[in-house]
């Protein structure tokens, strides 16, 4: 396994590619669409999957608003989509793609495998959360199991809902508009800019981020700014960025 640039790239042994091997060539073949932010590690994957003869990869997209797009255009079996994106984050596509009501699978592959981005992942319809880590072979068995209808839990997933399940009270989870305060939060927006973006009142913003802080158990900024990295509403640019105080 090598890093590019801060991209991962699996590389295959010679041990491994029976892992390509069709399953049932008189089976057409999976139409899977890719939703990631890093041209290489897309085009890499989609290599991959083209190569087993079980998938065919129609489309790639490198951020939610994207893929939108595409699957309006493009019909699809599974969505493969990275959480950590520019623009409109995973999460908040997984929830803008399960309002469109179209049949099509979706599968997590994150390097962002924390315990509340699968819990939310899942929340939203996912049938599989895949860390980047994973081995190809598991990748493979994974989506051929989504292909399939099954829904595979790794350990790491299983245990996180087991904990959420445990954990869970009367609390709602969050919405599409809390999703996005947690987000513009996390960036250090001003309360004013993110009351006129959403056309909320600057009360209606902090009775927004107060209502998200109780249903996250946040106690303070750094809390909020944490758990909306966590859920992988941040892109790696805004965790470099200040753009301001959450102040009005």
């Amino acid at each position: 396994m090598i890093s590019v640039r801060g991209v991962t790239i699996v590389l295959v042994p010679m041990k491994s590619l029976s892992a390509f091997e069709p399953q049932d060539l008189s089976k057409p073949r999976i139409r899977l669409v890719i939703v990631d932010d890093h041209p290489v590690f897309s085009m890499v994957l989609s290599e991959l999957l083209d190569r087993t003869g079980d998938f065919e990869v129609v489309g790639v997209a490198k951020d939610g608003a994207e893929a939108l797009e595409l699957l309006a255009k493009v019909p699809a079996e599974i969505v493969l989509v990275d959480l950590m994106m520019p623009g409109i984050s995973g999460l908040e596509f997984l929830g803008a793609l399960r309002r469109t009501g179209r049949d099509v699978k979706t599968v997590v592959y994150s390097g962002l495998a924390s315990p509340e981005s699968m819990v939310a992942a899942f929340t939203l319809g996912v049938s599989a959360f895949i860390d980047k880590a994973t081995s190809v072979e598991e990748l493979l068995a994974s989506l051929r199991s989504v292909a399939r209808g099954d829904v595979p839990l790794s350990a790491e997933a299983s245990a996180a809902l087991h904990t959420a399940l445990r954990q869970r009270t009367a609390q709602k989870d969050l919405s599409e508009s809390d999703m996005i305060v947690l987000r513009r939060l996390g960036q250090r927006c001003r309360v004013k800019e993110i009351g006129e973006e959403l056309g909320l009142t600057v009360s209606g913003v902090y009775k927004a981020r107060a209502r998200i802080m109780e249903r996250l158990g946040a106690t303070d900024e750094i809390d909020l700014i944490r758990a909306a990295n966590n859920l992988g509403l941040l892109a790696s640019t805004d965790r470099r960025e200040t753009k301001g105080t959450n102040h009005p």
